[in-house]
């Protein structure tokens, strides 16, 4: 025979309450916040946090501009976009990379769903289509250019708002 506990003043409904996530991450730029100013004069602060939106622009960026091996103890981590800036970007597809991209930050960054990744040759000021089998274009009266720009469109899950994130990728000669 099982055996029930009655509390006065309580029911036996199950509350299901809506908790709210905050996203904060370390500013990496570590600048300091202005703190108090101690007994021997020096001023001591916190650095400054980046909470929400701007925590996970911060790490998308971070991710598409770290190579593998780059962090130490989790050689995995980051897109190794920057290993394509040095081969020919002619034998790499737009959709080649994109998957990269895509896969990178679905693996190290659960707080966003990519909508999509835009690849813009800022040298020509055109985006690449889609599909593409490269990501420059060039002609015969100008010289091949080095920089593309990386828009990753998504929707933050906390906060189901649209973001849109831009990463420069260039290669100096």
């Amino acid at each position: 025979m099982a055996l029930r506990r009655i509390t006065p003043g309580l029911t036996d409904k199950t509350l299901v309450t809506k908790k709210q996530k905050f996203y904060k991450d370390v500013d990496l730029a570590f600048l300091p916040k202005r703190g108090t100013v101690d007994s021997d004069g020096v001023r001591r602060g916190d650095v400054y946090k980046k909470v929400d939106v701007a925590a996970v622009i911060q790490s998308v960026s971070t991710i598409l501009l770290t190579n593998k091996n780059e962090k130490p103890f989790v050689p995995e981590f980051g897109a190794d976009l920057r290993s394509f800036l040095f081969e020919n970007i002619e034998f790499y597809s737009e959709s080649v990379i994109n998957d990269i991209v895509r896969s990178a930050i679905k693996k190290f960054e659960p707080r966003l769903r990519v909508d999509d990744v835009i690849f813009t040759d800022l040298g020509a000021d055109k985006q690449v289509p889609k599909g593409a089998t490269s990501l420059t274009y060039w002609d015969a009266n100008t010289e091949e250019r080095y920089t593309i720009m990386i828009t990753v469109v998504g929707r933050i899950l906390n906060t189901n708002e649209f973001v849109s994130i831009d990463v420069n990728m260039n290669r100096l000669r």
